[in-house]
């Protein structure tokens, strides 16, 4: 399955301890199935902990190994990446003992598909490794849907390879951008080496589930982003006058749009955010509100499906971030207020700050930003709003991904005080049942009909665990939280 919970009873525990890997006991499974169907071809996969080769089962010739290719960066190819070392090794190993190997490769970022993912220098130079190794077979999880950054382009580029790994790329390159992009061709593919030289400049990795805001002082700096920007003004001018070309162009321009709508919304309030501040009032960047009007409309002419793995539709996707744009200053006394917990939120998103839950942005649907995240606790949240405040509503938001172990909290009971010491109940936000579907955002709103209050607490139950229904049933599961209301 997708994920590390493999099993470790005494009869594979054993087998895993002889063979120095858990690919024994799947491989010896495997061998079984094959003695059984000689004349089939049996394929298994060598994945994440899988992948390591055993040391005495051997594969029957009937057996395929499936080696992924999933733990690699991809700012350089396999043979030049010292990070690449123990899947060369791993690649050796499997191609001395197997005599068929697929290999699934990953060309995408999941996460953010649609985001620019300058990565096709080296897939020439890994086709090229694959077909040095003995490979036989080879699948591309590539970004091919419509609107994905440069689907049809790297398409193109990976059918060719697979055919002939030794095809001259940067005339297959120039070919295509000419006759797919007209006169806009060589505009266009100044863009992508511009790219590919700006991320060797700032001498960063790609990751295949990364955020543009990686990238945000390098290959995304403002000072990039406005060169990008001004090469596609330029496309666009020159095919200003045949619809389809133009269409495809805008297409082409929808990821250099998306990373710096992305790195807005980590910013905010800066002078890369989506506002810029004038005392105590935030004013609107209205070039940047342009870019997510347009990016809409695109992504809608062109049914554009999703714009990352977990198929979020670019409707969806938008929405999501119309919501944390929308931003919960005027008339919310919990803006900039202190907060404290009992148990402290994990630090791998936005870095564990408790201030996030006042700095009046709601989040969007990617958790990595302007969310907290508790995995397997229970925690209790405490808003100082430091004087005496007459309030209406309370309200907090929560988020559900499955996909990513991420549940609403089970419970939320609303106490509020008035000097911090004695709590009354103000109300409680349950959801019930498994949460096998559950819309993406939840808002928990306490109404408080004009009390007056200085101190409000938030009791958060977790659902602590998986559901039975999740792949992983059984493990921790996280709950995740965003900006506290109060007005």
């Amino acid at each position: 399955n997708d994920n590390f919970s493999y099993c470790r009873c005494d009869t594979c525990s054993s087998i895993m301890e002889e063979d120095k890997s858990p690919s024994g006991p799947i491989l010896r499974l495997v061998n079984e199935i094959a003695d059984e169907f000689p004349d089939k071809l049996i394929s298994t996969l060598a994945y994440q902990y899988s992948r390591k080769a055993p040391e005495k089962t051997i594969p029957r010739e009937n057996v395929e190994i499936m080696l992924c290719t999933i733990e690699l960066h991809r700012h350089a190819s396999i043979v030049n990446d010292p990070g690449a070392a123990s899947f060369r090794d791993d690649m050796v190993a499997w191609g001395k003992m197997a005599k068929n190997i697929f290999i699934w490769d990953y060309t995408i970022n999941f996460n953010h598909s649609v985001s620019p993912f300058p990565n096709l220098p080296i897939l020439q130079e890994n086709c090229q490794f694959f077909t040095d190794n003995n490979v036989n077979a080879v699948f591309e999880q590539s970004n091919s849907s419509t609107g994905f950054e440069f689907s049809e382009l790297k398409v193109y580029l990976l059918s060719k390879l697979m055919w002939n790994p030794d095809r001259n790329i940067e005339e297959l390159t120039h070919k295509f951008l000419d006759l797919y992009y007209g006169e806009a061709g060589s505009i266009i593919g100044k863009y992508i080496d511009l790219l590919e030289e700006n991320l060797k400049e700032e001498q960063a990795k790609l990751w295949i589930y990364e955020h543009p805001v990686v990238h945000e002082n390098g290959l995304f700096s403002a000072e990039n982003l406005e060169h990008y920007k001004q090469l596609f003004d330029q496309a666009e001018a020159l095919v200003k006058n045949d619809p389809a070309v133009l269409n495809r162009v805008q297409l082409a321009r929808l990821p250099i749009q998306y990373a710096e709508m992305e790195i807005a919304t980590n910013h905010m309030f800066d002078e890369r955010g989506w506002y810029s501040m004038e005392g105590q009032k935030a004013i609107p960047r209205e070039e940047l509100f342009q870019t997510l009007k347009t990016f809409k409309e695109v992504c809608l002419k062109n049914k554009v499906p999703a714009v990352n793995e977990a198929l979020l539709t670019p409707l969806e996707y938008c929405t999501s971030l119309e919501r944390m744009i929308a931003i919960s200053l005027e008339g919310n006394t919990a803006f900039g207020k202190k907060v404290t917990a009992t148990i402290a939120p994990d630090t791998k998103y936005s870095q564990g700050d408790l201030s996030y839950l006042t700095n009046g942005v709601n989040g969007a649907s990617d958790y990595s930003v302007h969310w907290l995240g508790w995995f397997g606790k229970n925690t209790e949240v405490t808003l100082d709003l430091e004087t005496l405040q007459t309030a209406n509503t309370i309200t907090v938001g929560s988020l559900w991904n499955g996909k990513s172990w991420i549940l609403h909290p089970k419970a939320i009971k609303c106490y509020v005080s008035e000097d911090g010491k004695q709590f009354d109940l103000l109300g409680e936000s349950t959801v019930t049942g498994d949460q096998e579907k559950e819309s993406v955002h939840k808002a928990h709103v306490f109404p408080t009909n004009g009390k007056s209050i200085r101190f409000v607490k938030l009791e958060v139950d977790g659902t602590l665990v998986l559901p039975n229904w999740h792949p992983s049933a059984g493990q921790d599961s996280w709950f995740f939280l965003d900006e506290i209301v109060v007005k």
